[in-house]
């Protein structure tokens, strides 16, 4: 995609970047940018942000502010689409036991056997609704943290 049909038009694109030293509220409503819906969006304003960041000179604060909008948005949409690993049910797991300096060792006479636990970290495995009740247990939380 162009950075001419994320604009909308050339000209809108011409008076963008002729305006580089405008304020942030006007590159705002010179450009209304939003959260990416889709991998077109996400493809276009990335587009832009790459062309922005390009420019070796110094941003103006203005624009350096808007590439940190364009930012934020592009990294909300990926957030959503790959949610973060760490909040994860193992993410979750692998948090609570660094806390308490555990080792996944720790958990097989808890969990049952040391294969089983290795699968569940390994991620070749789901931890199973008995084995989150468990661990649910020992480090005082819900057992849907885990599920």
């Amino acid at each position: 995609m162009t950075q001419a049909k994320y604009f909308r038009s050339a000209a809108l694109e011409a008076k963008f970047f002729r305006q580089m030293d405008t304020s942030y509220v006007e590159l705002l409503v010179a450009d209304h940018p939003k959260k990416p819906h889709n991998l077109v969006e996400l493809s276009e304003m990335v587009s832009l942000l790459e062309s922005l960041a390009m420019n070796e000179q110094s941003q103006p604060p203005a624009v350096a502010r808007f590439i940190e909008t364009l930012t934020a948005l592009i990294m909300q949409y990926e957030q959503d689409i790959e949610p973060d690993q760490e909040r994860s049910p193992i993410g979750v797991l692998r948090y609570l036991m660094e806390e308490r300096n555990m080792r996944q060792l720790d958990l097989v006479p808890l969990l049952g056997g040391k294969s089983y636990v290795s699968q569940i970290f390994s991620g070749h495995r789901p931890i199973s609704k008995d084995s989150a009740a468990k661990l649910a247990e020992l480090f005082y939380v819900a057992p849907h943290v885990f599920l």
